[in-house]
């Protein structure tokens, strides 16, 4: 699997911190993906077709609008998901030493949210791929036309 190390470098209790990042596997990572569009669509999320469209980087600027309108339950259980795929590394000097993380590794709020982004977007291309999914079977099922790539 994909890994990025992630180490702190605002000022803080946290500055210095290395976390192991690790992208889930494909069939894991594809159903997070789909629960999180399924979940913000059932919050009144309208992401759609220009989702399908949208690109990497149009996906990411659209997390907000994804975990914005998704209910909490829904929304901490997909965090939580992201979160299994964070270590920490709590040895500079021995980076093969890796331990899950626990709540009290995170003594800033702004390094949870950091952690999050990072491991987040090792994932965005599997909620792009969800898109190409679910948004033309939808269009299917309302009897709508498909939406048609760029330039097409």
């Amino acid at each position: 699997m994909k890994t990025l190390d992630y180490t702190c470098t605002h000022p803080g209790a946290d500055h210095g911190k290395c976390f192991k990042l690790t992208r889930m596997d494909a069939f894991s990572a594809d159903q997070w993906a789909r629960h999180c569009l399924q979940a913000a669509v059932r919050g009144g999320a309208q992401v759609g077709a220009d989702l399908a469209q949208a690109g990497l980087a149009g996906l990411a600027a659209l997390g907000i609008e994804i975990f914005g309108f998704m209910e909490e339950t829904a929304l901490d259980k997909a965090l939580d998901r992201l979160m299994h795929c964070v270590s920490l590394r709590p040895d500079p000097t021995n980076p093969a030493l890796t331990r899950p993380v626990i709540a009290a590794d995170f003594e800033e709020p702004e390094t949870l949210g950091l952690v999050r982004a990072e491991v987040f977007r090792l994932h965005v291309g599997f909620l792009l791929a969800a898109a190409h999914q679910l948004f033309p079977v939808v269009a299917a099922l309302l009897g709508e036309p498909p939406p048609q790539p760029p330039n097409a």
